[in-house]
């Protein structure tokens, strides 16, 4: 949790779920998406939780580079220090676009924008993870909730987010890689897809926060990647090698209902 970000308390929907409610209850979408981080080109990087978790509590990673397999693995060999799931839910296309028409799961000849390179088969899996009990409370909160989607990252964040009217709380762009790197657009770019779109109409809702970073030096990030997240909150050390830092925006935005 940071110190220099307000701190929430812990959602009813999260401290009441159990293993029945989460794999058999009404996919609680709405609640999902509020206050939520967003982060697409996640693969498996724990840093944002690790970070803001207790600030935040829901979680919605969005990544296509990573099969049912892999990310199963992920979970199960290296998970979240301290955490155990209480359960994992395979969710559907249609409880996530809660009866829209448009469309998640895009093909690479379907995407509405451009050329998408996925290439595994689109998935969603749904997590609340509770701390152990030999962990503090200084470890972080008692639970969160992690929703971790095989798709694109910008058509993910239209069908979400833009069609229910409501924007994540903080939205990470943590070295999402383009060409080489497997993405087929710059998320970094203030001026290509998902910051077009994560802007938005006058008057929609759009993140607080942007969290801007990768490995290399520092001074790499210096700057915010998109300029109207001016405000510096924090510098924090990336896993493994570089840093992250903690944006927000100056923009006057209207807040989520």
């Amino acid at each position: 949790m940071i110190d220099q970000l307000p701190q929430m308390e812990a959602p009813k929907w999260i401290m009441e779920a159990n293993r029945n409610s989460i794999l058999y209850s009404k996919f609680p979408l709405d609640s999902i998406l509020q206050n939520s981080v967003y982060y697409p080109a996640s693969g498996t990087d724990g840093d944002p939780i690790k970070y803001l978790a207790g600030n935040f509590y829901s979680f919605v990673y969005v990544d296509y580079g990573y099969n049912r397999e892999e990310l199963s693995k992920a979970l199960a060999q290296r998970g979240f220090r301290g955490y155990k799931p209480i359960a994992i839910r395979d969710v559907t296309e249609q409880e996530l676009l809660a009866c829209r028409s448009l469309p998640l799961f895009l093909s690479a000849r379907k995407n509405r924008f451009r050329f998408s390179n996925q290439t595994f088969e689109p998935f969603c899996y749904w997590v609340v993870f509770q701390r152990l009990d030999a962990m503090p409370d200084s470890h972080g909160p008692k639970r969160f909730s992690l929703l971790y989607i095989c798709a694109d990252g910008v058509a993910t964040y239209e069908a979400l987010y833009t069609a229910n009217e409501i924007a994540p709380s903080c939205i990470a762009i943590i070295q999402p890689g383009r060409g080489f790197g497997g993405n087929w657009t710059s998320f970094e770019d203030p001026h290509d897809s998902l910051a077009w779109l994560v802007r938005g109409k006058p008057g929609c809702p759009r993140p607080r926060y942007l969290i801007n970073g990768g490995s290399g030096l520092k001074e790499f990030y210096r700057t915010p990647c998109w300029p109207e997240y001016n405000r510096p909150i924090r510098l924090l050390l990336k896993a493994g090698q570089g840093s992250i830092r903690i944006w927000e925006s100056s923009l006057k935005s209207p807040a989520n209902d």
